[in-house]
């Protein structure tokens, strides 16, 4: 699961570069919280605290859904490295949940 981490932490970045490039306007205030939220979680992550993954989704999945609905924020080639990170820990998070699953019914 210390995998998911990379694109958790990338993704946090992006994020606070878009919030520098919009400008630091109001608006992009949107772009420090999946920053923020990001950063707590792949500590947590790190220390093995499996429950943040179902956070870490939900979060992702709401964040994506915003993103693609309302206004761009920030430009629209910093949101495709946005998205293609948020999927990358999400595959790297099921595929770990997943491992997990099949070890504990293997016992």
């Amino acid at each position: 699961m210390r995998l998911a981490i990379i694109p958790l932490i990338a993704s946090a970045i992006l994020h606070l570069i878009g919030f520098a490039l919009a400008g630091f306007v109001s608006s992009s205030l949107f772009l420090l919280f999946p920053a923020a939220l990001y950063s707590v979680l792949s500590v947590g992550l790190w220390r093995g605290m499996t429950w943040v993954t179902l956070v870490c989704m939900v979060g992702g999945c709401i964040g994506t859904v915003i993103e693609f609905t309302g206004p761009l924020i920030a430009p629209a080639p910093l949101l495709v490295g946005i998205i293609l990170a948020d999927l990358v820990a999400a595959g790297l998070l099921i595929r770990a949940l997943w491992r997990s699953q099949r070890i504990t019914n293997a016992r």
